[in-house]
């Protein structure tokens, strides 16, 4: 489930717009990544099972929007 990270990943690299060369992209997600709380990436983990619980409700398909249930599930 690396979906949060992306999302928390992008907002904090394109903030200030998207870098403008290889050597600036890379610099700015290995500060980002290295800027990621441990109790963000736990959170995220907790929620896993409600994930799974939803996805098996739903009987797979395509109708799962990222456990999404009226609050934002990437925070």
């Amino acid at each position: 489930m690396i979906e949060p990270s992306w999302f928390w990943m992008k907002k904090r690299t394109t903030s200030r717009g998207a870098p403008e060369t290889k050597q600036a992209l890379q610099d700015t997600w290995y500060k980002a990544w290295d800027d990621l709380p441990q109790e963000q990436i736990q959170a995220w983990i907790e929620h896993i099972p409600r994930h799974i619980q939803e996805v098996i409700r739903l009987e797979g398909g395509n109708k799962y929007t990222e456990g999404c249930t009226g609050q934002d599930a990437r925070k």
